[in-house]
């Protein structure tokens, strides 16, 4: 045990969430997290969140587990992936850095100037990538978008570095 890394907060309530959203006793919270990337259906999940430490008065904070935590119930994974965003991005386009559909989705998130912003746009790519089953790390992901206000310039940069990264690194 001396060999194991503390989890962030994020990845213990990624993995928390995860084991509560497909557990067969949690279908009523599964079913309102399905619902919760629409913002007319949002307040359906409003229940849940403070369970993970969420306040709901801030759209700035709420936003970003509504939008991971909407992703993961809507997908079949049983466990968080490894890839960044940008990866999994590129991922979804067979890693073709060339294709114009990647790169206006990619140009489109890299526009966004508020979590509430990017949250929004993130919604229909995340949709994208959990229909192509693609390993996302969702932890990494909800540690950016709570952190994007203050540093979205850093956290952009990240993201087009992780989708153009060398042709090497990985595929």
């Amino acid at each position: 045990m001396a060999d194991e890394q503390k989890k962030t907060l994020e990845e213990e309530r990624v993995d928390n969430f995860f084991k509560h959203v497909h557990s067969k006793t949690e279908t009523a919270m599964k079913a309102a997290f399905k619902r919760a990337d629409n913002p007319d259906t949002e307040y359906q999940c409003w229940e849940y969140l403070p369970y993970y430490g969420v306040n709901l008065d801030c759209p700035k904070e709420r936003l970003p587990y509504i939008t991971v935590f909407s992703s993961i119930a809507r997908s079949d994974r049983c466990t968080d992936g490894t890839l960044k965003f940008g990866k999994a991005l590129l991922a979804a386009y067979d890693y073709d850095r060339d294709s114009e559909p990647a790169r206006a989705r990619l140009r489109r998130v890299l526009a966004c100037d508020s979590a509430e912003e990017v949250c929004a746009v993130l919604r229909s790519m995340l949709r994208f990538i959990t229909g192509k089953d693609i390993g996302i790390s969702y932890a990494s992901l909800l540690r950016d978008l709570n952190h994007f206000d203050g540093n979205s310039k850093r956290i952009k940069a990240m993201w087009a570095q992780q989708f153009w990264g060398n042709k090497e690194d990985g595929k």
